[in-house]
This record gives C-alpha cells, sequence and structure tokens, in this order.
C-alpha cells in the first residue's frame, strides 16, 4: 500500500518541552479514578448507534462531580475519513473528539484518546497484513497528533486496543507485529515534533492482557525517556467479571456461595506485584485501561452479590493505586442482570448513579495510598531469560503444555538452569512432567541433590500440600543438555498452577553491555537509574542483567 505525501496540517515542528514535566509514572500515579466513555465515540455507525445518547458536557462534569478525574475516549476513526487512501480524518469528527477532550480538560481531567475496534488493524496481527498496516497505522496517528499536537501533558494517547485472533495467547508472528504497531505508533507520533514529541504515549500488550504481556511484550525505542506506559485490561476472572457463571468472588465471600479458588484477593496482589516488578521496575508508567464486573444476581441473595461486587471493585482499584497504576473503569451505560452489564451512570437520566455499589467500591479503593514498590532483586533462582509467565493450570491434555524451544537454551553454558514458579493446587495429587520436545522421551534433570526422570512431585519434595508455593530449579547433565539444545523441552503435569518459567545460569549475567546514554534506561541493581556506567559493574537494562564495559 503506498501512501501520498502527507498535507502540510502533518508537518513536524520543532520539540516544545513546555509544561510537559510528568514522566509516565507520576502520570498513571496521578489518576485516583479513571472512568471509560464506553460504547460511544468508538460505536461503529457513530457517536449514538448502540444505544447511547450523545455525549454532552453536563455528562462530563457529572463524572468529574462522582470523583473521578481521568477519563479514557474510546474512539473509532476509520468510519470517519475524508481520504480513506491517506487515512486523513474528517475535520468534523477531530472537532467532535477535540470536543470532548475540552471538557474533560476543563473539569481538570487527565485524558487518554485511543484507536479503537478498528478491525482491520487489531484482528490482523499477521506478516501478510504488518507493512500495509504499519503505514496506515502510521498515517493514521500522524493526522490525529497533529491536531492535537499544541494541547498539554494531561491528555495522552494510546495507539491500539485489543489485538489479536481468537484470544488465545499469540504465536510469535502474532506478538512480533503487536509490537511493530506499537513501534509505528510511538514513532508517528514523536515525529509531529511539538508537544508530542515529550507527550506520555501508551502501548499495548496482545489482546490486552497482563499475562500474554508479562511474555513476548517488547517495550519500544523511544526518543525520550521514561514516557511510555504499557497498558492492560482486567476482567478477572472472566467466569465471575464477564460471563457471570459465579455469583461469588473471593476469600473473604468463600462462606456465600460457590467461587473460583484460582482467583482470589491475593491473585491481584501477585499480579500486581509482578507488573510493576516488570515494567515499572523499567521505567514505564502503567495503565489498566479498562477493568469491572458485569452486573449479575440471584433473587435469593442479590444484596450480598451486589457487596460483593462492590468488593471486587475496592480490591482491583485499592491493588491499582497502592502500585501507581492508571485505572479505568468500563461503563458501557446497560443496567441489566447478566453478561456485558457494566453501567455507572445512566447516560439517558441525566447521570444518576444506578449502580451505587459499583461506584462505593471504586472510590473506596482509591482511598488506598500509594506504596513505594521494592522491587525484588535478581538471583539465579528468579531471572534471567523469562519464556514464560501468566496463570495456567497443568491439567495433561486439558491444561497447559508448555514447549519451551531448543533456540532459547543456546549459548547458555552448562550450567543453564529452568526455573519454574507454581503453586500446587489440586484436591488428589500433583506433578510436575517433562519430556524432550518432540515428546520422544521422559527428560532427566535434578532438582538440588536429587535426580529425576520425567516426574517431580513437589508435594513430596517439599512435604507441602495444595496452596503453597514454590519455585524450583531443574539442572541438567552435559548429556541432556545436548539433546535439548536440538528438541527443547514439553512441560507439563497435573494439579499445579504455572505462573513462569526462567532459563537462568548461576550469574544471571548473559551479556556484556557498552556504556550508552542513548540507550534504554539503565539502572543499578537496587533500581536506582543511573546516567553512565562504571566499567566491571553490573546494571540492569531493559529487565535483564549486565556488566559494563
Amino acid at each position: 500500500m503506498a501512501l501520498a505525501t502527507l498535507s502540510s496540517r502533518a508537518q513536524t515542528v520543532a520539540p516544545d518541552s513546555e509544561g510537559m514535566n510528568l514522566s509516565a509514572i507520576e502520570w498513571t500515579r496521578d489518576v485516583v479514578m479513571g472512568w471509560n466513555l464506553g460504547n460511544a465515540l468508538e460505536s461503529s455507525g457513530g457517536e449514538t448507534n448502540w444505544g447511547n445518547p450523545k455525549t454532552t458536557q453536563a455528562m462530563i462534569k457529572a463524572v468529574a462531580d462522582a470523583g473521578f478525574n481521568a477519563i479514557r475516549i474510546p474512539v473509532r476513526w476509520t468510519e470517519q475519513l475524508s481520504d480513506a487512501q491517506n487515512m486523513v480524518v474528517k475535520d468534523t469528527w477531530l472537532a467532535r473528539v477535540k470536543e470532548i477532550v475540552d471538557w474533560a480538560l476543563a473539569e481538570n481531567m487527565y485524558v487518554i484518546i485511543n484507536t479503537h475496534h478498528e478491525a482491520w488493524l487489531d484482528r490482523n496481527p499477521f506478516y501478510s497484513k504488518q507493512q500495509e498496516n504499519n503505514q496506515k497505522l502510521h498515517a493514521l496517528w500522524t493526522c490525529i497528533a497533529t491536531y492535537f499536537r499544541d494541547y498539554g501533558e494531561k491528555l495522552i494517547f494510546a495507539g491500539t486496543n485489543e489485538t489479536t485472533v481468537d484470544w488465545s495467547a499469540p504465536n510469535t508472528e502474532q506478538q512480533t507485529v503487536q509490537n511493530s504497531y506499537n513501534q509505528t505508533f510511538v514513532d508517528a507520533v514523536r515525529d509531529t515534533g511539538g508537544k508530542n514529541y515529550y507527550r506520555n504515549l501508551v502501548v499495548q500488550t496482545f489482546a490486552c492482557s497482563p499475562y500474554f504481556g508479562l511474555n513476548g511484550f517488547t517495550i519500544p525505542t523511544d526518543k525520550v525517556e521514561e514516557r511510555l506506559s504499557v497498558e492492560y485490561h482486567y476482567y478477572d476472572p472472566y467466569e465471575y467479571c464477564g460471563s457471570c457463571t459465579y455469583y461469588y468472588w473471593g476469600e473473604a465471600y468463600k462462606d456465600k456461595g460457590r467461587i473460583l479458588t484460582s482467583s482470589t484477593e491475593s491473585t491481584i496482589t501477585n499480579l500486581f506485584d509482578r507488573i510493576t516488578n516488570t515494567w515499572t521496575k523499567k521505567g514505564l508508567g502503567v495503565v489498566m485501561g479498562e477493568y469491572g464486573v458485569s452486573n449479575h444476581y440471584t433473587s435469593d441473595d442479590m444484596q450480598t452479590q451486589q457487596e460483593n461486587m462492590q468488593y471486587y471493585l475496592k480490591c482491583v482499584t485499592g491493588e491499582a493505586r497502592k502500585h501507581g497504576f492508571a485505572a479505568f473503569v468500563w461503563d458501557n451505560n446497560a443496567f441489566n442482570n447478566g453478561p456485558e452489564n457494566f453501567g455507572i451512570f445512566k447516560r439517558w437520566n441525566n447521570m444518576a448513579v444506578g449502580n451505587t455499589y459499583f461506584l462505593k467500591g471504586i472510590t473506596e479503593g482509591a482511598g488506598t495510598e500509594y506504596v513505594e514498590p521494592q522491587y525484588q532483586g535478581d538471583d539465579e533462582t528468579g531471572d534471567g531469560l523469562t519464556v514464560w509467565e501468566g496463570d495456567a493450570m497443568l491439567d495433561w491434555g486439558n491444561g497447559l503444555q508448555l514447549t519451551v524451544p531448543a533456540s532459547l537454551f543456546e549459548g547458555k553454558g552448562n550450567d543453564v538452569k529452568l526455573v519454574l514458579s507454581y503453586t500446587q493446587d489440586y484436591s488428589d495429587y500433583d506433578d510436575i512432567q517433562l519430556f524432550y520436545g518432540d515428546w520422544s522421551a521422559f527428560l532427566p534433570y535434578t532438582v538440588g541433590e536429587n535426580s529425576y526422570t520425567g516426574d517431580f512431585i513437589p508435594s513430596n519434595y517439599y512435604s507441602t500440600g495444595s496452596g503453597t508455593s514454590h519455585v524450583t530449579a531443574l539442572a541438567f547433565s552435559e548429556e541432556t543438555l545436548s539433546v535439548i539444545l536440538q528438541k527443547g523441552v514439553v512441560i507439563q503435569g497435573h494439579g499445579i498452577r504455572l505462573n513462569k518459567v526462567t532459563i537462568t545460569t548461576p550469574t544471571g549475567i548473559s551479556t556484556i553491555v557498552d556504556d550508552n546514554t542513548n540507550a534504554l534506561p539503565i539502572h543499578t541493581l537496587d533500581g536506582k537509574r543511573v546516567a553512565r556506567t562504571l566499567p566491571g559493574h553490573l546494571y540492569i537494562q531493559n529487565g535483564r542483567k549486565y556488566i559494563a564495559r
């Protein structure tokens, strides 16, 4: 696809840093309560085509008056093009988006605008579409960013939304294409100059999943430092928040009815801790661009179930605030009982609060104080090369069967270890089983001083039961490693909730890096950022350990 030369509207101007002082982490930390203008400007066929009224200044003021100090405005752009060949947006549509942005800024709110429901982009993460889509994305964001170039630091841009095929984990092709979308977006905005050169920008994980993001997301290179945030969405557990097949959530409500033991209060805390240690540690802000629970209840225990939804929103919002994440609750103005009913404000009724327990939960959670992060240290059982991270059950053929490719073991030496982080989660038995990557034979290894072939039983080794978490390092003989280097490894099992798989060496040091102040930010091992390195000293850059020369 060949795009014509950009119009004069899109010409680059000199960088303008005036008033653009907030780092990404500072911007996200300043968001106390965030709200989504859902099912409005991103609606197919026009703003009111999905059943909502036209957004008014009074609506935005009502949201601000309720305590929200930030708004995310999802926008569908490519149904509103004046020049489809060059991705030029109609002046009338740009002006409409601007009008709502201005209303929010007049209420002293922080604002995000994005690209939303652009099927040509976010449903085509394929090499066959990569070049064409990146050209179109660059042209589109050049147009949008140029129009809003003079706006101050409270307005930020988010490049894509939920790029996916079928909501399953991405393969290498799909992840690579999404990473390229993020890079194209950053380059396009920065190239317009002005305040956009310093504006905070938001890039997305694949499917906006935190789990997919923790494994495979690549931080785009940027012309300025500490002005990028990473975005994920959180409707977990989906059986409670989305499909509404569970009516109670959390350990605090386990005596009220059936709950998912795989997702509790600690699940949120542990995930957000991992996100902090993965992204905040590298100078990225974190945006939870959507979260919420669909309104659902049974007539026999409605009040308790409504209190439970309030409690869930309090927990999620509170953890976001504690970690310094900018959290934006999803509100689609729907108030029935069951899936897809995330309404808070009744837009057809002067913005009356339709679900008071939703608003109460968010407000209670928003009162949580920010806690300065204590980053986890790097050691042989934790860091190194993360090859998979998420939250998945091992249950033989019905659960995760994870393949670790042979190529990931290359160049690691004979002391390499495969480190598994997991929780025992079973009612009958637990077992971790390793095969060679072609399933030809069980794989021999050692844990501590003990030797195993194929099966490792954590409950026997640690003398612990279900609910206990472990980090187990598996070492290999030189002979076994030579086969792994040809075939890779398959991990499967039963009664194990896997969280992270890492390939590591005793030092965790795999590369020597030159001192380069134009590269990605460099930090000491205790998380302090440095402008220059000292030869022979250890540092962290892009989440990996280096020795400077």
